[in-house]
């Protein structure tokens, strides 16, 4: 796979005068488009970084590719207005018509999706020891610099052996699991051998995420939903959920 960046990375934050009077660290949205095979297929709002890596994480937590070995090229403009994908293989028949990402936090849309997603699949199974779970805590309670600069993204870790390879921050919880996940594909990191936290919500749409991404466990300090947990347990992922300090997995 060869990634071609003539965009890199902008500062995710300007400094702006408030109408109250004095000056803050704002955070900066980004809008992308997401062309597979020169076919629209999202439309991206952003923190202004790793937009390759957030196209390959996208591409498979929306079933769109099983693996990275399907990916041929990503590309992006310099202007970072266009992410182009070009894979191994034709895509299926898509229809034209947008459609919304359920409870998404920015404003993302799917243009055009395959007739056929890739199919959920049970995700491996990992031990996770109670000392992995403890760095990826210490690091969230930490804090990333864009959070702590603006108080208005999200956060998310992939871990493997314990150690955190990839800190990833968003505007969406939704874009920063899929930078962490493309930050494993470019690298060839095998997913199946890691834990994700996420600073968001997890909802059916993040576990979902987290399924096609093929990693067996997911950390998170809120509260899933009765559906998500339901979801979890049918395919076998983890959840592992913070609350004062202590972390109890709910699937198991």
């Amino acid at each position: 796979m060869k990634i071609v960046d003539r965009f890199g990375s902008r500062p995710g934050a300007e400094l702006v005068r408030l109408p109250q009077g004095g000056e803050r660290l704002l955070a900066v949205e980004h809008a992308a488009a997401l062309l597979v095979n020169e076919q629209t297929a999202f439309r991206v709002v952003c923190t202004p970084e790793l937009l390759p890596q957030l196209a390959l994480g996208r591409l498979l937590t929306e079933g769109w590719i099983a693996s990275a070995d399907e990916v041929e090229q990503v590309a992006v403009c310099a202007e970072g207005l266009k992410v182009s994908v070009h894979l191994t293989h034709p895509l299926a028949a898509v229809s034209a018509a947008g459609q919304e990402v359920p409870s998404c936090c920015t404003d993302n849309l799917t243009v055009a999706s395959p007739v056929a997603l890739r199919p959920l699949a049970p995700v491996p199974q990992l031990e996770v020891p109670e000392a992995w779970v403890g760095t990826l805590a210490a690091a969230m309670g930490g804090e990333l610099p864009l959070y702590r600069a603006t108080r208005a993204v999200h956060s998310c870790f992939l871990l493997r052996a314990g150690r955190i390879l990839y800190q990833c921050e968003d505007l969406g919880r939704h874009n920063a699991l899929d930078k962490a996940i493309g930050c494993a594909l470019a690298d060839g990191v095998p997913l199946g051998e890691c834990v994700l936290y996420t600073s968001g919500r997890v909802p059916v749409d993040m576990v979902r995420k987290a399924i096609r991404a093929g990693v067996p466990a997911l950390v998170s300090k809120t509260m899933p939903t009765v559906q998500s947990v339901e979801l979890a347990e049918e395919y076998g992922l983890r959840l592992l959920i913070q609350k004062k300090n202590e972390f109890h997995a709910r699937i198991s």
